[in-house]
């Protein structure tokens, strides 16, 4: 086992200066709170889902039938979130949950009728939303913005796993 690095102390002076709203990790933290309340609010008036519940539909619209764990993977939630969700989304009848036949540990979700209904239904205002929001961007400015997500995502990641071992 590695043995921790030790940390520097930040001065007084630096304390003071200090401004969270210059920081990448603040910014980004910012819009995803807005962007996720967005979502909510606009799922949660027009269909009565979270926007849980409506990534979880459509990362299995995606995918198909899939297992939780790969769900999970996919909309980056940890294996208690798409449970609780999946839960959820079995009592308004929007998908099944069926054990896999070859490994009885795995649960199998798929999408209802009823789903695809609300998938129907749901998918037009995202589009629009998705919309506005690009309409903000250049398509040169969109790539640009694509490629820095990219690079911070990977960053952030091997710095995951400096902090939290895998």
């Amino acid at each position: 086992m590695k043995p921790k690095k030790a940390r520097s102390r930040a001065s007084l002076a630096q304390v003071s200066a200090h401004a969270p709203e210059s920081l990448i990790t603040y910014r980004v933290s910012v819009l995803a709170q807005v962007l996720s309340r967005l979502v909510d609010a606009s799922v949660r008036d027009t269909l009565g889902l979270t926007s849980r519940q409506w990534r979880v539909l459509v990362i299995l619209n995606r995918l198909g039938t899939s297992s939780s764990g790969e769900v999970a993977r996919t909309a980056n939630y940890d294996h208690s979130q798409v449970s609780r969700v999946t839960s959820e989304l079995v009592e308004k009848g929007v998908i099944t949950q069926v054990s896999d036949p070859g490994d009885r540990r795995k649960q199998l979700l798929a999408l209802t009728p009823a789903g695809i209904d609300l998938l129907r239904n749901g998918l037009p205002g995202s589009l629009e939303r998705e919309a506005r929001l690009r309409s903000r961007l250049s398509d040169g400015e969109y790539e640009v913005f694509i490629r820095a997500l990219k690079v911070l995502e990977d960053e952030a990641l091997e710095l995951l796993g400096e902090v939290k071992p895998r």
